[in-house]
């Protein structure tokens, strides 16, 4: 074999070997998203179901302007309804900008510097909407858009829930 048919050589294996590489950092790339989203998406569903536990046992909400928090009144396991403590839920960012993060405070403010956070990667902070209809208890109408990766949205995934508040008077 001569210089050149060896030199020609290397560059063909060069050239293929590239190729292959670009393939696996492809794939490691696109796993590390995956990976990132599904964390994301378990999180949203643990803090949906910590959520749905307290709406569910509460005797009132009050939901904020804009959907971004709700204030929960929790009941006294000894008085009832009668003794409640506030929980305050919200969805914030300490930029105030996307992502967000769903973070659970006692008492009746929330921000992400002082909450508990539950969930992170919302890409939007309306997620509560009070609903009240005539002969029925109040609900809590919850959606999560989430998102790990926001530079695209092909991968939001959204959790809806519309809770009742089941200590509540009936309206």
């Amino acid at each position: 074999m001569t210089i050149p048919e060896l030199l020609t050589s290397m560059a063909i294996l060069a050239f293929v070997l590239t190729g292959i590489m670009a393939v696996f950092v492809g794939g490691l790339n696109a796993t590390t998203d995956m990976n990132q989203r599904f964390q994301a998406q378990q999180d949203s569903r643990l803090a949906l179901a910590s959520l749905r536990k307290e709406v569910g046992s509460a005797c009132s909400e009050s939901v904020a302007a804009g959907g971004a928090s709700v204030t929960l009144a929790v009941p006294d396991v000894t008085n009832f309804c009668s003794s409640s403590t506030q929980v305050t839920w919200c969805a914030s960012s300490a930029s105030g900008a996307a992502p967000f993060g769903l973070y659970r405070q006692t008492g009746a403010t929330c921000a992400s510097s002082t909450g508990v956070k539950r969930a992170g990667s919302l890409t939007t902070s309306a997620v509560f909407t009070a609903v009240t209809a005539t002969g029925q208890r109040p609900r809590l109408q919850v959606t999560f858009p989430v998102d790990a990766n926001l530079k695209s949205t092909a991968g939001t995934y959204t959790l809806n829930d519309s809770i009742t508040l089941r200590n509540a008077a009936v309206s």
